[in-house]
C-alpha cells in the first residue's frame, strides 16, 4: 500500500483520492495478469514500449473479492488503521472523495521498500500504472475493470473470490 501511494499517488502528498480508486489500483497491483491485459486494451493510453508484461499471468499477490463496486478487500479498514497508527498515512475527509495520503514517515518507508529486491515486482507494477491507470478516477477504473473483465469480475457473485 505504501508503494502504491508513493508511486501512483497525486501531489501534493502523494495521496490516492477515494477508496474506490485505492481498491482498483490495488487490484491491478495484486493481479499482474489483469494489469497486462488492461495495458494491452488501452493502446491510446499506454504505448506498446511501456506496456506491462506479467511474468506469470496467473499470479495473485493476495486474492480480492467481488463487492459492490468491483474488486475489494474487506481488510482495508484494518490495513489503513494500522498505517495511521504507525504515523505512515493520514486519511483526510475534508476532501471529496477522502484522501489516503503518505506522511513523511510513510514516504521514507516507501523509499526504503523500493530499494529492496523483494519488493521490485510491486515497484515495477506501480511504475507501470503511473501516467495511465493511476491517472484515472476511481469510477473510470471501476468501469474499465467491468468492461475488460466481465467473466472474472463484472458477472461474478458478490463476495466471490476473483481469479485470473
Amino acid at each position: 500500500m505504501l508503494l502504491m501511494i508513493h508511486l501512483c499517488g497525486e501531489e501534493p502528498g502523494p495521496y490516492i483520492a477515494g477508496r474506490t480508486k485505492f481498491a482498483k489500483l490495488d487490484f491491478f497491483l495484486r493481479y499482474p495478469g489483469f494489469l497486462e491485459r488492461a495495458h494491452a486494451a488501452l493502446p491510446e493510453v499506454v504505448e506498446l514500449r511501456d506496456a506491462f508484461l506479467a511474468e506469470d499471468a496467473s499470479e495473485v499477490e493476495a486474492p480480492m473479492i467481488r463487492y459492490r463496486y468491483g474488486p475489494w478487500d474487506h481488510r482495508y479498514r484494518q490495513f489503513l488503521a494500522f498505517l495511521v497508527s504507525r504515523d505512515l498515512v493520514t486519511i483526510t475527509t475534508s476532501h471529496t472523495p477522502e484522501r489516503v495520503k503518505l506522511k513523511a514517515a510513510g514516504n521514507r518507508a516507501a523509499e526504503r521498500l523500493m530499494q529492496t529486491s523483494e519488493f521490485q515486482p510491486l515497484v515495477r507494477r506501480c511504475e507501470a500504472m503511473r501516467g495511465n491507470l493511476a491517472a484515472m478516477s476511481g469510477t473510470e477504473l471501476k468501469d474499465l475493470i467491468y468492461d475488460l473483465f466481465p467473466d472474472e469480475v463484472g458477472n461474478a457473485s458478490f463476495r466471490q473470490e476473483i481469479r485470473p
